[in-house]
């Protein structure tokens, strides 16, 4: 690779990091906006500063909440991966503020295709390679690395863990990939 394109491809992931922050700023931004407009359609007479301030502290609590729901073990947010063909559920997916949690919900052996040559291999692997990469240039600490674990019994997958996943970018990949790595895979078993 050359090293205009390796310049690129690093202004690429600012651009793409970035645009994230500007996402999550503009959710809280949209939120604060939301709450000084409910305020004010349930009361004609406040004044400005004191709508200012509940703008500010609903600001304020979006963290808090973030922070309440890791204190409690509340998911952020969960989805169902399921049969393309059935329909049947096959995965749960519950995504924290550091973590990621699949629970299989039916039985896969951890050697059926393919599973640890593309999923494994090339998109767990590939995350914590490239996060690897960051803490060598000294743009990511050791402990923000993207780190995996797959936990299995007797060659039956029951769970994968995902920690310092980073952002929803990484979320919704991870649960495309694994969506289409568990439908090849339920395809292979014969269990469609």
């Amino acid at each position: 690779m050359s090293e205009e394109a390796k310049r690129l491809a690093e202004i690429k992931e600012f651009l793409e990091r970035k645009l994230e922050e500007l996402r999550r700023e503009e959710q809280v931004l949209e939120e604060a906006l939301r709450l000084v407009n409910q305020a004010l359609s349930s009361t004609s007479f406040m004044k400005a500063s004191e709508l200012l301030q509940k703008a500010q502290q609903a600001v304020e609590a979006k963290p808090a909440a973030v922070q309440e729901a890791k204190a409690k073990g509340a998911p952020l947010e969960e989805a169902l991966i399921t049969s393309a063909t059935t329909g049947e559920h096959l995965a749960r997916v519950l995504v924290y503020p550091d973590s990621i949690e699949v629970i299989l919900l039916k039985e896969f052996s951890a050697s059926t295709p393919p599973f640890e040559s593309f999923f494994v291999r090339k998109v767990l692997e590939g995350f914590k390679k490239k996060d690897e990469d960051l803490v060598s240039k000294g743009e990511k600490s050791p402990g923000e690395v993207f780190d995996y674990e797959v936990v299995e019994d007797k060659g039956v997958l029951k769970k994968i863990l995902i920690r310092n996943y980073g952002d929803k970018r990484v979320v919704n990949e991870i649960k495309s990939t694994l969506r289409w790595t568990l439908n090849k895979m339920l395809s292979r078993s014969g269990h469609e």
